[in-house]
Parts: C-alpha cells; structure tokens; sequence
C-alpha cells in the first residue's frame, strides 16, 4: 500500500469502537505499520519493541479481527477505522 497512514479518532477514542474488535492503542500502532508495508523487525526499531513482542502483538490483532493474513488485518482495520490512508507530505 502506498501513502502514509495516520491514527484515526482523536483522544482516547482510538481502537474504542462500539461495534467490532477493541484493539490497544499499541496494536493500532502495529497494525498501522503493518499497513505500511513494515517488516516485524522494521516495526519493532520504529515503536523501540522486540521483533518478538511485534510477533505477539500481531497474533493478537489477528485474533481480535479474526483474520490470518497481514493483508486481512490492515484492510480491516482501515475499513473499520482504525487506521486511515492519508495522502503524502504536502497534500492539501
């Protein structure tokens, strides 16, 4: 996917959604990144976590959107608005 993404919601609201999957703030994270294109390893330097720790807060996300792929997870959660495709730098 290209572009960047950006968290959606503002304040505490992020992840707190009424109907679907609660995911932490810290699982938005990952699951942004992973929508980005990032490699665990690569997600893991950009938060300052463990590639191990990515690994766990992955298969939570996946079980949280009862999904099994990276793919399945970031559609979702832009779908659901977790996450939100935001054009480049400079867009106005």
């Amino acid at each position: 996917m290209s572009g960047s993404l950006r968290l959606s919601g503002g304040g505490g609201d992020i992840g707190q959604r009424s109907t679907g999957p609660q995911l932490t703030r810290r699982e938005i994270e990952v699951t942004q990144a992973v929508a980005a294109g990032l490699s665990n390893r690569r997600i893991g330097r950009r938060l300052g976590i463990s590639e191990c720790t990515v690994k766990v807060h992955i298969r939570s996300i996946f079980i949280k959107l009862d999904v099994s792929t990276r793919t399945e997870a970031a559609v979702l959660a832009l779908r659901d608005g977790h996450i939100a495709m935001q054009g480049p730098p400079g867009d106005a």
